[in-house]
């Protein structure tokens, strides 16, 4: 909201019914800019002005008081709840779903996640359009100029946007064949894969960013990260088991965008790539900030998620759950986290990310196959070709060839299946 005024930046959020998360959504009017000024709440839901009678009025009052610009509500809100409540606080009225789809415009910056959250845009305002849809002028394309005979304002409106939702549909689905392409590729090449899955902000792109030795973005913001990125995690240097050192196998590690507690259903697709990655995966590191507040619900809220995704083809690799940001939590809540979630890596991956690449290593080794080859001088580009694929654990060079102990991905089994001695 860079163009906006200083007024339209001040804000009154409000929440109504059993799940609020006004908290949450403070972070996210923050995110796009605005300045929380006050809070009302209120424990039912009216489905008339999503605020009863008196809290409205109360609304009314705090947006004087405070010199409000605008009122942001913790849910989606049908037309008619908007208008209610706009004609009570006397300034614009924005939903949660209106909001994150905002952010995700703010932050989409490859051609998939753009389209995708135009995507999420236009079905928001499809039901919401009431003729005079002045912004429609920036979609254009598809030779989209003219009326019908005798068609109204309004019916050609909504036309125009189920137009460009096909066409938008169709692009997306390009997108996915290409995606789908690329995964085959990768997993007949056998290199593991891991996907960093978790809540908005929980510090996925810095473990990406530690691991790779990238610099991508990762300010303090919801939803900094939407499109799925992927590079390789090679092995140190030095680990590349010669002269008898112990190598690891380079993996794949995938970010993804961050889930959150009520998702508007406009974004779900917005995920689609996001969940592909983790059905694929060897390997899921499930993400969470440890100095949250609200730890026990993020994490429900990607489990349920992930549960949802895996129950239709019932596969799923290992999981580590990863305590993110553990150096801003006292010495206390460690020891308590480490005894509510055992097994957990308790990480600060801008500081120190070796733990949980240790445990990606070993959560990766169980997933893979122990063998013994012997390689002829004469073939010595298959060794060359080990080094990443390949845990190398011991070798010896004999007059005939290399004798090798080594922990290969599965599905690279077969390809030294004629050097194989054990």
């Amino acid at each position: 909201m860079s163009g906006a005024t200083h007024r339209e930046r001040r804000t009154i959020l409000v929440g109504a019914g059993e799940d609020r998360q006004v908290s949450e959504l403070g972070r996210l009017a923050e995110t796009l800019g605005l300045e929380v000024l006050g809070i009302l709440e209120q424990g039912r839901r009216d489905g008339i002005g999503y605020l009863g009678r008196g809290k409205r009025e109360e609304l009314k009052e705090l947006v004087e008081q405070n010199g409000a610009g605008i009122v942001v509500a913790d849910d989606e809100l049908s037309p008619s709840q908007a208008r209610v409540l706009e004609k009570a606080a006397r300034v614009p009225v924005v939903d949660r779903t209106a909001l994150i789809i905002r952010i995700f415009e703010a932050h989409a910056r490859d051609a998939a996640s753009r389209l995708e959250v135009e995507l999420a845009e236009l079905t928001y305002k499809l039901p919401r359009v009431r003729g005079g849809y002045t912004a429609l002028s920036r979609l254009g394309g598809g030779g989209i100029t003219t009326r019908g005979p005798g068609e109204q304002q309004l019916e050609y409106d909504r036309r125009v946007i189920r137009r460009r939702m096909e066409t938008i549909r169709k692009r997306l689905q390009e997108e996915k064949a290409a995606r789908e392409v690329r995964g085959a590729l990768l997993r007949k090449e056998g290199t593991p894969s891991v996907a960093l899955v978790g809540y908005t902000n929980a510090g996925k792109t810095t473990i990406l960013n530690s691991l790779s030795g990238e610099n991508r973005s990762t300010a303090d913001r919801l939803f900094e990260t939407l499109e799925t990125t992927t590079r390789l995690i090679k092995s140190a240097p030095g680990e590349n088991g010669r002269n008898g050192a112990v190598s690891r196998p380079d993996f794949v590690l995938t970010d993804t965008v961050g889930f959150i507690r009520k998702l508007p259903t406009q974004l779900v697709h917005s995920f689609a790539s996001t969940l592909e990655a983790a059905e694929d995966a060897d390997v899921i590191i499930l993400c969470a900030d440890a100095s949250s507040e609200r730890l026990e619900e993020e994490l429900r809220t990607v489990e349920d998620t992930l549960a949802e995704t895996f129950a239709e083809n019932g596969t799923r690799g290992e999981t580590i759950l990863c305590l993110n940001k553990a150096d801003l939590v006292s010495e206390e809540r460690r020891c308590r986290l480490a005894s509510l979630y055992p097994g957990a890596v308790l990480a600060s991956a801008g500081r120190d990310a070796s733990p949980l690449l240790d445990a990606v290593n070993e959560a990766l080794k169980r997933s893979m196959v122990r063998v013994e080859l012997f390689i002829p001088h004469a073939e010595y580009g298959a060794v060359s070709d080990l080094y990443g694929r390949a845990e190398i654990h011991a070798q010896k060079n004999t007059n005939e060839g290399l004798k090798l102990d080594v922990t290969l991905p599965e599905p690279q089994v077969h390809r030294y299946a004629h050097y194989r001695t054990v």
